[in-house]
């Protein structure tokens, strides 16, 4: 049996039940990777002050809210300016930056399969119902296979991951769903354990070089969703995209018989032309 904490990358867990009907699939984390946006985003303003963030500092970040990661920046590397200011210029700067931000390795194989599957789908999103369609411009079609979204301005939303929140109004809005028949896609920590606050089962798909203890309440880590298999959780498996080569029939050895009439037509042939060119050759008698 598979310890979670230090399982293999794509392990399948040994715990689920083959009763997923609905999946939840965390915007920023799961189907665009804008993690390192802000990342680059906050590296860049703290430069243009003259700062520098350390390397630990971003690692500490990458799993906070925006605005608690404004404040921790601006405290830590004592940036003259308000939180709130930096903020806005790390908004400002993430949205430039975001523009049509590539979708993360197996997600859209992965979403066509489950739309075909009827599996109902629900997206969230930290972002504003402006910025959402800002990041999804150009791909709309794609986005259609979701039933519903939560953004960051919904009015229900209360609190913001940890808490559980923002899953249960997805859940609840994706009709029949409840906590046994739903599965979550989320790469963050607050976003694991929202989702395990709310008895989900989730798979985790973690920025590179987070340690294995910190995936511990995900049911499956793995290093891209390529790598994923519905049928670990008892949905229908991924059908191949193109049936694989048939193999070439090797050629027929001829028989003995076959070769030796082959062989004495050849040579029949032969002779024939010889013959020809004999007669052609031969000088005319005189009468």
């Amino acid at each position: 049996m598979c310890n979670r904490c230090c399982q293999p990358v794509g392990c399948a867990p040994s715990c689920c039940e083959p009763n997923i009907c609905y999946c939840i699939f965390d915007l920023e984390s799961s189907v665009f990777d804008t993690r390192n946006v802000y990342r680059r985003a906050l590296i860049e303003l703290a430069a243009s002050y003259n700062r520098e963030v350390p390397e630990v500092l971003l690692l500490q970040v990458g799993v906070m809210a925006t605005g608690e990661m404004a404040e921790l920046i601006v405290r830590k590397c004592r940036i003259p300016v308000s939180w709130e200011h930096f903020l806005l210029q790390v908004n400002e700067r993430a949205s430039e930056l975001i523009g049509n931000p590539p979708l993360m390795e197996g997600v859209e194989r992965l979403v066509r399969h489950l739309k075909k599957c009827c599996i109902g789908m629900a997206l969230i999103s930290s972002s504003c119902e402006a910025l959402y369609c800002q990041k999804i411009r150009g791909r709309e079609a794609f986005f259609q296979h979701f039933e519903t979204l939560v953004c960051a301005d919904d009015p229900q939303l209360k609190q913001p991951k940890p808490e559980p929140d923002v899953y249960l109004i997805a859940m609840s809005r994706l009709g029949e769903a409840d906590a046994s028949s739903t599965l979550v896609f989320d790469g963050t920590i607050k976003g694991v354990q929202a989702a395990s606050d709310a008895r989900l089962k989730v798979v985790m798909v973690p920025e590179k070089g987070l340690p294995q203890c910190w995936s511990e309440r995900a049911a499956v880590r793995l290093e891209t969703l390529a790598q994923f298999r519905p049928e670990w959780f008892g949905i229908a498996p991924l059908s191949r995209e193109a049936p694989p080569p048939r193999p070439k029939p090797k050629p027929r050895a001829r028989s003995s018989l076959s070769q030796a009439q082959q062989e004495s037509s050849e040579e029949r042939e032969t002779e024939g032309e010889g013959s020809e060119e004999g007669k052609e050759g031969e000088p005319g008698k005189k009468d």
